[in-house]
């Protein structure tokens, strides 16, 4: 088997089981991380790869999340000045002509 074949491999197996059973078995040194310096190596490299991809996710909904809080308040301030305005329209000729 070539490297990228093991790679490969290693690759699946770490998909199949999830990061989170990945990341306790390294932990508590069982079955996955072992197999040499070279598979926990890739271990700590693919687990790294997941983080990073976790933080993203996590930096994308805290913007979405910013986005939608804006997006009401605009909502929000829009609604209510239409308000103010309809009643303005509404009072201010009895005001003019009582």
């Amino acid at each position: 088997m070539t490297a990228k074949e093991h790679e490969s491999q290693f690759r699946r197996e770490l998909e199949a089981a999830g990061e989170q059973a990945v990341r306790d078995d390294l932990n508590f040194r069982r079955g996955i991380s072992t197999g040499g310096e070279t598979k926990l190596q890739f271990v700590l490299r693919w687990l790294r790869e997941k983080e990073v991809e976790r933080e993203a996710r996590t930096r994308q909904s805290d913007w979405y999340a910013r986005w939608t809080f804006w997006v009401v308040v605009a909502t929000f301030s829009v609604a209510v000045l239409t308000f103010i305005a309809a009643i303005v329209a509404i009072v201010v000729p009895y005001l003019i002509h009582p």
